[in-house]
């Protein structure tokens, strides 16, 4: 029989030989290239991430300039805008002192213009005939309704000029380009405003000349009507 020794030797040497193949396949293989190809990849990729969080954030901007309330319609607020009469109602209330509907002013402005107009005084009107007081009564107060609207007009329209003369001195504070934007607009809708105010203006003048124009055919009737009867009460009986 072998000797221990002996024996002991074999055994390592057969373990060697078996395991020896297993244990060499345990050792991991690094491929240096291929991980700097990696390392290179993530770098690019955190680049362009970067790059699409600026555009990202550049696009909001944009858009944030472009919308959103900046508070330019509140600019100039509490001012009169439609100080004329919107129909003919409305302009007959205020050519017999009715304030209501928000034109007393411009009642007030006929009352003061007939009075300042006035030759006859109140006595010596007493003293015509009814048809011959209406017929001037009603021509004191077209004539002043035509002065009370140019009155008006011309102080409606100083105003406003020197709104739009704020809201252009306004830009060069402007935060943004939307609040720019904005204040064009309402540039534009305060021109707007005045050229329908002219053309209004235009169409009433002509609705008080014409009511004006009616008043003397009515006077011009009136004086022939009185000149019949005055011949029919002297004419001479044979």
């Amino acid at each position: 029989m072998p000797t221990p020794r002996f024996g002991v030797l074999t055994v390592v040497l057969a373990a060697s030989i078996a395991f020896g193949p297993a244990a060499r396949a345990q050792w991991a293989v690094i491929d240096v290239p291929a991980i700097a190809q990696l390392i290179q990849e993530v770098q690019t990729m955190e680049q362009q991430l970067a790059i699409a969080k600026n555009q990202l954030q550049s696009a909001q901007q944009t858009v944030q300039a472009m919308t959103g309330d900046r508070g330019m319609e509140r600019l100039l607020a509490g001012g009169t805008r439609n100080y004329l009469p919107s129909n003919w109602s409305q302009v007959t209330g205020a050519l017999a002192g009715q304030g209501s509907g928000g034109y007393g002013g411009l009642s007030t402005d006929v009352r003061n213009a007939m009075t300042a107009n006035a030759v006859l005084s109140p006595q010596r009107l007493a003293t015509l005939s009814a048809a011959d007081q209406r017929q001037i009564q009603a021509a004191r107060q077209w004539n002043a309704m035509e002065q009370a609207l140019a009155h008006e007009a011309l102080a409606n329209a100083s105003g406003r000029f020197a709104s739009i003369q704020t809201l252009i001195a306004a830009i060069s504070t402007a935060s943004d380009q939307k609040a720019v934007l904005d204040l064009l607009a309402r540039i534009s809708a305060e021109v707007g405003m005045l050229q329908n105010e002219q053309t209004k203006l235009q169409v009433l003048h002509q609705s008080t000349q014409a009511q004006a124009a009616s008043i003397q055919q009515q006077a011009r009737e009136q004086v022939v009507a009185e000149h019949g009867r005055f011949e029919s009460r002297f004419q001479p009986t044979l």
